[in-house]
């Protein structure tokens, strides 16, 4: 079944994108390689985030490069996405080790998964946590970060006059305009996913002191803060960092 859906997601995206489709579907196929190879690596024992980190940067490069070429703007946008991760990788380690929210939660340790696999697997959960995190808010960090470089480049080449103050201004301003939709369709992606927690919680007739101290909810609540703080966070970083590039770029020339 999952083949037959993975054909179908292929003519769709050649019918639709044609060429820029074909790009996007290898693309895709990479991203989930990518993810596989992270899964292993970490699995046979090597440094979670370590491997997280590479895995990441191989993503950003092949995601932006692949499908928007090698350009000065995806330079910028490649280089503010790589920061984020950076500092997402330093800032959330020691906040998920004080919340104590890695492993398996109170719901899932009931699941019937966990009555057959051993939970002995001798892999850092609090590491493979901060994986698990940066990897879930990669892509909508790459995605506002790519708008706002290409919002920038764009000003640029219709008005190669204006000064670096005038495009990170530019920059701003389409960050703000793009962020009430980027923040809604986390927000939508994350209560979607939480629809059948809720659901549990009210069956169960569970207080609303035990719902808030819940470490489930805390587990979906805590990425999708992470996300939103991640495109929060790029918006000014891409949109000072792009006008370097574009502007050194334009000096060469």
């Amino acid at each position: 079944m999952i083949l037959k859906l993975i054909i179908i997601l292929f003519f769709l995206m050649l019918f639709v994108g044609g060429d820029r489709g074909l790009t996007s579907f290898f693309t895709l196929v990479r991203t989930v390689i990518a993810f596989i190879v992270n899964v292993y690596l970490i699995a046979w024992g090597l440094p979670a985030v370590l491997v997280t980190l590479v895995v990441s940067a191989f993503l950003i490069a092949g995601v932006i490069y692949g499908q928007n070429g090698w350009n000065s703007k995806m330079h910028g946008a490649a280089f503010s996405a790589a920061s984020i991760v950076v500092i997402i990788m330093v800032t959330i380690g020691p906040v998920l080790h004080v919340a104590g929210i890695s492993g398996y939660n109170e719901i899932e340790q009931y699941e019937e998964i966990s009555m057959y696999l051993s939970a002995n697997v001798s892999i850092s959960m609090p590491a493979v946590a901060v994986s698990a995190t940066v990897l879930g808010v990669l892509g909508a960090v790459m995605d506002t970060a790519v708008a706002v470089s290409t919002a920038v480049n764009e000003v640029f080449v219709n008005n190669s006059e204006i000064d670096r103050k005038s495009l990170v201004k530019s920059g701003m301003t389409v960050g703000k305009d793009i962020l009430g939709t980027t923040v809604n369709t986390l927000l939508f992606a994350g209560f979607g996913e939480s629809i059948m927690l809720a659901n549990l919680f009210l069956k169960n007739e569970n207080t609303f002191y035990e719902i808030i101290n819940s470490k489930a909810l805390f587990q979906e609540i805590s990425a999708l803060f992470v996300a939103v703080m991640g495109c929060l966070l790029v918006i000014p970083l891409a949109s000072c960092v792009t006008p370097w590039f574009i502007v050194r770029e334009n000096i060469k020339r």
